[in-house]
């Protein structure tokens, strides 16, 4: 009896002992033999299969990124609860496989692989009475493109060839070879250049002497797919530059010869331009003394104060007049600009554009700080069109908006819609009369706070704008402040306007000096 009772407790003390070792043994965790590759840009699933007769509802998985200084909590899920939890950095890149998880499938997918993804990531499973952990490494590549080897350029005798090819990672090892696969003796040079989607863009030079292997690889292989990308030429030896003693004298002269043919011509031209500039200029002036002789003849029965008020307007006019030429890099890309940059058109007419969205701008080379200044814009019989003036301010809103349209605020212009004609100030509408505004005078006056448009045709006020010129900012007062110290500029502007089709350009008119008026003599 006694035998039978120390038996028995030997079996229970046995039973006990190998209890634990049984929980620990129903769970295990298959550790994948080699590392998991994934490459750039597309997705990858990181294995942890868990080997269990059940899997507990109650388990809670943990997936991390080990690194040395940290470790990053990828993603984690909690089965009892249905949480899931994700690091910033992988927001809406994880993803676990639910209904797979009943069969221990505790693998993660990992989407849109980058560059940074590379690493140590351990898969953590954590029950009541039971956790196991294994440790999975990711490789991150890409497959790479295919390489070309193109003629780059002649180095003394030989000839200079270039490698290139794009998509690479990590960074591959380039390899130039002979006709029978062996290393060539001549030394290459290779860069390889990062790109913002962290894959690298190769090239690899190497100057080929003549009489040496005419055949020329360029292998370039990713070392962890163990794969290449492999180009071959032939080259014949016609490609080789002469050994004539004569040929470099020949190029010398060659190049000399075009060099001074281009000099005189261009010479040529530019004097040509500008004997025909001072033609048209002179042809101009006599034009313009012309019209305003006719005009008084036409008005000699004119009360003279008139006649005394057109001669103060024009010597003021005259007095303030200044050269206005256009800005090429402040204008909006589907303006086209004159030679001489006094002309402006929009060309072609772009149908995507709305006529309502705005104004297409160009903006004077010219700025001014302090004082009067006078230009004529000659704008025809263009249904469409606005001009004025602009601060530095509104300026360089106007340039970094690659002058698509007007600011807010910081102008003053005269504007044409559909025939009629308005002004900047709450868009008023400034009444027709019968004489067309062929050509715009506009008088820019900083000492008493006021833009003016004339009608230069006819040397008659269309509208005046008061302006107080302070930091950009227009305020409405009838003169400019006595206590004014700002110097900020202030440019001309035109826009032709999104006219539908009609590409009739604005023009700057070239400068004038009226004759002075003499006073009228009473016919005999």
């Amino acid at each position: 009896m006694d035998s039978l009772f120390q038996w028995m407790t030997a079996i229970h003390i046995l039973t006990f002992l190998q209890t634990p070792y049984l929980i620990r043994g129903e769970y295990k965790i298959i550790h994948p033999e080699l590392p998991v590759i994934g490459f750039l840009g597309e997705d990858v699933t990181l294995p942890c299969q868990v080997i269990a007769t059940s899997i507990p509802g109650d388990i809670t998985l943990h997936w991390s990124l080990v690194q040395p200084q940290e470790s990053i909590a990828v993603s984690s899920y909690n089965r009892g609860n249905k949480e899931e939890k994700q690091d910033e950095r992988y927001w809406g890149r994880t993803e676990f496989f639910h209904h797979e998880m009943n069969t221990g499938n505790m693998s993660l997918k990992l989407k849109n692989v980058q560059a940074s993804d590379a690493g140590n990531y351990m898969c953590r499973v954590v029950s009541e009475n039971w956790y196991d952990e294994v440790v999975i490494e990711l490789h991150v590549t890409a497959r790479g493109g295919e390489s070309s080897i193109y003629l780059d350029n002649y180095a003394a005798q030989g000839i200079g060839l270039t490698c290139k090819s794009e998509g690479w990672f990590p960074e591959p090892q380039v390899l130039w070879l002979d006709s029978k696969g062996q290393n060539r003796t001549e030394k290459p040079t290779t860069i390889n250049t990062k790109t913002p989607a962290g894959t690298y863009i190769i090239e690899s030079s190497i100057n080929i002497e003549p009489e040496s292997d005419n055949e020329i690889s360029c292998k370039i292989i990713n070392n962890m797919l163990k794969t290449a990308s492999e180009s071959r030429v032939l080259i014949s030896d016609v490609f080789f530059p002469a050994t004539s003693p004569w040929m470099a004298a020949f190029l010398v002269i060659l190049f000399l010869s075009i060099v001074l043919i281009a000099a005189v011509g261009y010479k040529l031209k530019k004097n040509n331009d500008t004997t025909s500039r001072s033609v048209t200029e002179k042809k101009t002036m006599e034009e313009e003394k012309e019209r305003l002789l006719s005009t008084l003849e036409a008005n000699k029965s004119t009360d003279q104060a008139a006649i005394q008020d057109i001669q103060e307007n024009i010597d003021r006019l005259s007095e303030e007049l200044v050269p206005i030429t256009l800005d090429p890099y402040c204008k909006h890309p589907e303006l086209k600009l004159s030679e001489d940059q006094k002309r402006v058109w929009q060309e072609p007419a772009s149908p995507a554009l709305d006529a309502a969205s705005g104004a297409l701008l160009v903006v004077g080379k010219e700025g001014f700080a302090a004082g009067r200044q006078y230009w004529e814009v000659e704008v025809g019989e263009k249904l469409e069109w606005e001009l004025g003036v602009l601060s530095q301010s509104a300026r360089d809103r106007v340039k970094s908006e690659k002058a698509e349209k007007l600011p807010e605020e910081g102008y003053w212009s005269l504007k044409r819609s559909q025939g009629d004609f308005f002004s900047s100030i709450k868009n008023y509408k400034i009444e027709k009369t019968d004489n067309p505004y062929k050509v715009i005078g506009v008088f820019l006056d900083q000492e008493e706070g006021r833009i003016s448009f004339y009608d230069a045709g006819h040397m008659s006020l269309i509208t005046t704008f008061p302006a107080f010129y302070d930091a950009g900012h227009m305020s409405l007062i009838t003169t400019f402040p006595a206590e004014f110290t700002n110097h900020i500029l202030y440019y001309p502007f035109l826009s032709p306007r999104n006219n539908t089709g009609e590409q009739k350009p604005l023009a700057i008119h070239p400068i004038r000096v009226p004759v002075p008026l003499k006073p009228l003599r009473k016919e005999k």
